[in-house]
């Protein structure tokens, strides 16, 4: 039942009319998308930034959804002239509540003018700026990387100070001595977890569970519930 909710989740979201219309008529109306996107591109032009650039912007983070890049990258993607306009535009979404920015650690010190990932803060609205920028509702490729962001969510939403690695290595989240990593396939084990020396490892799986070697594995879906 808790994975069945889960997966609902990844499609709708926090959001109650997408979650009434996707468990009752078993799909999102378009509308629905339309209205939240108004949402959002109407609180862009009360400040003053351009819906335009707002898709571009949004375009870029889903084409790297997951991945780190600098400002500098994503401006040059998108066709964007300055990475001061990403940076703003970001920002600005951030404080909308609509996406967060996770900075890169390395060897344990962060580093905020280097690379970035970002994750919208709700699974809805990266369905949303999809279809808006690239005409795409749901891609079964991209659901490893909205588990990942709802995992980021799950972590920023209990207070933790939350950033990723990458040294020799990469990990998905770190915060403190607790390392978390995110594998979202149809089995996994504890050498799935990166070489990297944590007090706490946790391996979040799509269903598979083992509190008892030094990895501790957990579903994704029972995780999130926790938190």
């Amino acid at each position: 039942e808790i994975d069945t909710l889960f997966q609902l989740y990844i499609h709708c979201g926090g959001f109650l009319r997408a979650a009434y219309e996707l468990i009752e008529e078993g799909k999102i109306k378009d509308e629905t998308y339309q209205i939240y996107w108004d949402w959002i591109a109407g609180d862009i032009a009360s400040v003053g930034l351009s819906e335009r650039t707002l898709s571009a912007v949004l375009k870029g983070v889903i084409k790297r959804y997951s991945s780190s890049f600098s400002l500098s990258s994503l401006a040059k993607e998108v066709e964007i002239p300055s990475h001061i306009t990403v940076r703003d535009y970001l920002e600005v979404l951030e404080s909308l509540y609509v996406l967060r920015s996770y900075w890169k650690e390395y060897d344990k010190t962060p580093f905020f003018r280097k690379e970035r990932k970002v994750y919208f803060i709700d699974p809805f609205i990266f369905h949303i700026a999809s279809l808006k920028t690239l005409g795409i509702t749901e891609n079964t490729d991209d659901v490893p990387k909205i588990v990942e962001g709802i995992v980021g969510e799950c972590l920023r939403r209990n207070k933790l100070k939350v950033k990723f690695l990458r040294s020799a290595k990469e990990i998905d989240f770190v915060s403190g001595t607790i390392g978390i990593e995110v594998k979202w396939q149809e089995k996994v084990s504890p050498r799935d977890f990166p070489t990297i020396e944590f007090s706490q490892k946790i391996l979040l799986s799509k269903k598979d569970i083992d509190l008892k070697d030094k990895v501790k594995i957990i579903p994704v879906s029972i995780f999130a519930l926790l938190s």
